[in-house]
């Protein structure tokens, strides 16, 4: 069961990075690109509340205990306890040095197809309650929509973003913190079943090793095949609603 879904993941994952977006990344306009990033930060934004949702949703403590552990990480403290910047902040960072104004920033509105995707993907987590498999679906869906599908979305635009931003080994470039980041430590990494815990776990896979615990049947497989769709699908939708835009 797990090889069906490892080979479902990967015909995602190839098929969302050959959207028509991506393949034309080199082509978009630094104002466009600009305009998707900050599209893009209102998802980043609502992954706070889908964590949260799965933690009260969650039944299994040992689940429970990472999704927790995942969600602290966007809120750092150094050794003495004391808050660092936040993800949010970060973000806010990397979009100001790669040409962003704080006035573009926070004065930009959600298109109204950002906002359907954002609600939407917070209905699919809501439609998993009361179902047979209601506690899978909550890890299969958010670890596809919000760990698996946001490095392979920071990596497509990482070409570009890389333009200005560095990962942290160049003199003469600002260094990420925001989306170099999370396109490492959140990304796939490996098959489900063969994590390592050697070098560390990035998100998804400290996710997919309860993942693989609790499909325990194919229903449960065929459960979580269509939740992953789903997350798919949102995401490619986000993305579509620039191709007029950077077609222009």
């Amino acid at each position: 069961m797990i090889e069906t879904l490892n080979d479902y993941e990967i015909d995602l994952i190839t098929e969302f990075r050959s959207h028509p977006l991506f393949k034309q990344i080199d082509e978009i306009s630094w104002q466009n690109l600009l305009a998707i990033l900050i599209q893009r930060r209102f998802l980043s934004l609502s992954i706070v509340n889908l964590y949260e949702f799965v933690i009260d949703a969650l039944a299994d403590v040992q689940i429970k205990q990472t999704v927790r552990g995942i969600l602290n990480e966007e809120f750092p403290r150094n050794t003495k306890g004391i808050p660092l910047s936040s993800h949010r902040e970060l973000l806010f960072q990397d979009l100001l040095n790669l040409g962003a104004t704080s006035e573009m920033i926070l004065i930009t509105s959600e298109t109204p197809t950002t906002q359907n995707v954002r609600n939407e993907s917070y209905q699919r987590l809501v439609s998993c309650l009361g179902e047979k498999h209601c506690q899978v679906g909550l890890v299969a869906f958010l670890r596809f929509w919000a760990e698996v599908l946001v490095s392979v979305e920071y990596s497509c635009l990482w070409q570009r973003i890389s333009e200005r931003l560095s990962n942290g080994q160049s003199s003469h470039k600002i260094r990420s913190e925001f989306y170099y980041f999370h396109m490492i430590h959140d990304s796939r990494n490996s098959d489900i079943g063969q994590e390592s815990i050697l070098g560390g776990l990035t998100h998804s896979q400290e996710l997919a090793i309860h993942l693989k615990r609790l499909i325990s049947s194919e229903d449960a497989l065929v459960y979580c095949l269509n939740l992953q769709k789903d997350a798919y699908q949102l995401k490619y939708q986000f993305y579509d609603q620039f191709i007029n835009d950077c077609s222009d």
